[in-house]
């Protein structure tokens, strides 16, 4: 071979490794999940009288409810926002976090996904918050569907087959939907506050009524401090 098509060989060789090792690399960055950096464990957990899961100190005074669906691309991109809210003024004693699962994007699966972290924190307290960040990396890589309550309590050390007959009598999902439909949630994120033992409301601050879509960090900070 002379050097002329040799020195073409190795170019077109050293095209083909680098697109190989991009491929590679695009699979693997797209396959990443994003989940939470947050030790639920270490946060006050509770439920409220009708069933909601809340993280933080009792004697908070306020509560920030987020209605969300796992699925829902706005939600994944939100719930960084949430994390930081939860790290900075729920773990510090300074607010609750109220979620209620509100299925848009997800339908029926989501639907599935409230029936199996409401059953996985009725065989292991303290589950219902790890299955939340496991259902957003599962959403977020392509594995949110009639697998992931297996999936969940594989990862979570629980028994599959008790998760699944509690289901068909899990009906939290359907309490949240009632209560977000009652006080005007209409889309995912959705983000309220609530004042004592009242129903939730959409937050309003500086002349802007945050009604749609999640309310910045910023706005949540000084609602909070507010109080």
């Amino acid at each position: 071979m002379n050097p002329k098509k040799r020195q073409q060989v190795i170019i077109i060789s050293s095209i083909v490794v680098i697109a190989v090792v991009a491929a590679i690399v695009l699979i693997a960055v797209s396959g990443q999940t994003t989940a939470s950096t947050i030790d639920f464990a270490t946060i006050p957990q509770s439920r409220t009288e009708d069933g909601a899961f809340v993280l933080g100190s009792p004697d908070a005074p306020v509560t920030i409810v987020e209605f969300a669906d796992f699925a829902c691309p706005h939600c994944q991109e939100y719930r960084h926002t949430m994390d930081q809210f939860i790290q900075e003024q729920v773990a510090t004693g300074k607010a609750k976090f109220e979620f209620r699962l509100f299925p848009t994007t997800g339908g029926a699966m989501s639907e599935f996904a409230g029936r199996v972290g409401q059953c996985a924190e009725e065989q292991a307290t303290g589950s219902f918050w790890r299955a939340y960040d496991l259902f957003y990396q599962l959403a977020e890589s392509g594995q949110y569907n009639d697998q992931m309550g297996r999936i969940v309590a594989e990862r979570l050390g629980l028994d599959y087959s008790q998760i699944l007959n509690c289901t068909s009598g899990a009906n939290q999902t359907t309490t949240d939907v009632a209560l977000g439909r009652r006080v005007g949630v209409g889309g995912t994120p959705a983000v309220l506050i609530r004042y004592g033992d009242g129903d939730p409301v959409f937050i309003n601050f500086g002349g802007q009524t945050y009604n749609s879509g999640g309310v910045p960090y910023q706005v949540l900070a000084q609602v909070v401090e507010a109080q």
